[in-house]
């Protein structure tokens, strides 16, 4: 996948599923469960990682090289549209600022997939 398809999946999976701060997927059980992630309520970066991988990668997940590609440039374009339009250093930080709301994180996520876009990626 490109990384603007990423950011607009990723975009998709937060409109669909719902949005987290605080940690990657808000799980009702707290042992880290496969299934449960997959349709959980995510923050960005959590579903950056579900458009990118296919899956919610936990601390033992596979690791699927083309999609951890992926995810780190789209990654990179969220980094830079965070910084650059919002003023902010970290993404995930930005996610779970007090201030930052769901549709927050879809404009952004969307912001990001156009610069990766225009970029030819």
């Amino acid at each position: 996948m490109k990384p603007s398809e990423v950011l607009d999946a990723a975009a998709n999976i937060v409109i669909r599923d719902g949005w987290n701060q605080g940690t990657y997927y808000r799980t009702e059980n707290p042992e880290w469960n496969e299934e449960e992630a997959k349709s959980a309520p995510c923050c960005q970066a959590g579903a950056v990682n579900r458009a990118a991988l296919g899956y919610a990668w936990g601390p033992m997940g596979a690791i699927d090289q083309r999609g951890l590609e992926a995810r780190d440039k789209a990654d990179s374009y969220m980094r830079e549209y965070v910084s650059s339009e919002l003023g902010q250093g970290s993404p995930i930080a930005w996610n779970d600022c007090p201030t930052t709301t769901a549709d927050d994180v879809i404009a952004a996520l969307r912001g990001a997939a156009e610069r990766a876009r225009e970029a030819g990626e």
